[in-house]
């Protein structure tokens, strides 16, 4: 591993452990073992450190974005297994989930990727539930314009959803996968046959 993938690793975990507001870049060389210089040769600002997070953040949820493994896979099984290694994201980067809104205002560029991302998927999720409709395991009387509203809504269940618990879920059961599970599969109850 380079030392640009260290920074990175450290700093996601000490932005997990201590949060955005309290992690300095001269924190994370401390935490390294490298000099600040070192760690500004590579990342000039935190807010480089943390867009490069967000990046990488979304590649690994372009890599399993909702999409019919063969044509044997239910719905649900596509939505299940995505479930779950949404659920693995939303752990691994559970800063910026829970620091969301922060971080866009802080930082713009993540902001206006965030929007393109969400007009991108739009058009993907609608695409793939009328796939499915066709196929007779989602509703095919929902219109366009509803599919459309349901993936924004999906966008604030799932990217939100980890703030939400932080502060109201973890009284309740403690059982944090199986809450994120069950929020997502009530958002789609409506839609599935």
């Amino acid at each position: 591993m380079n030392t640009k993938e260290k920074i990175i690793v450290g700093a996601l975990k000490l932005y997990n452990r201590d949060g955005i507001r309290t992690v300095t870049t001269r924190q994370i060389a401390q935490e390294l073992n490298i000099s600040a210089g070192n760690l500004h040769y590579h990342f000039k600002h935190t807010e480089d450190i943390i867009f490069q997070l967000f990046q990488l953040l979304q590649n690994e949820y372009e890599k399993m974005i909702l999409k019919p493994e063969d044509d044997a896979s239910t719905f649900r099984q596509v939505l299940d297994s995505f479930i779950d290694g949404s659920y693995v994201l939303i752990s691994k980067y559970r800063f910026i989930f829970e620091n969301f809104v922060e971080i866009c205002n802080w930082i713009p560029s993540i902001a206006e990727a965030y929007r393109n991302l969400v007009a991108q998927r739009e058009e993907q999720l609608v695409s793939l539930f009328l796939y499915y409709a066709e196929l007779g395991m989602f509703r095919s009387d929902i219109p366009l314009v509803n599919l459309q509203r349901f993936v924004r809504q999906l966008f604030i269940i799932s990217d939100f959803w980890s703030s939400s618990y932080a502060v109201l879920g973890a009284h309740r059961d403690g059982n944090p996968l199986e809450d994120y599970r069950q929020t997502i599969h009530t958002a789609f109850y409506p839609y599935l046959i």
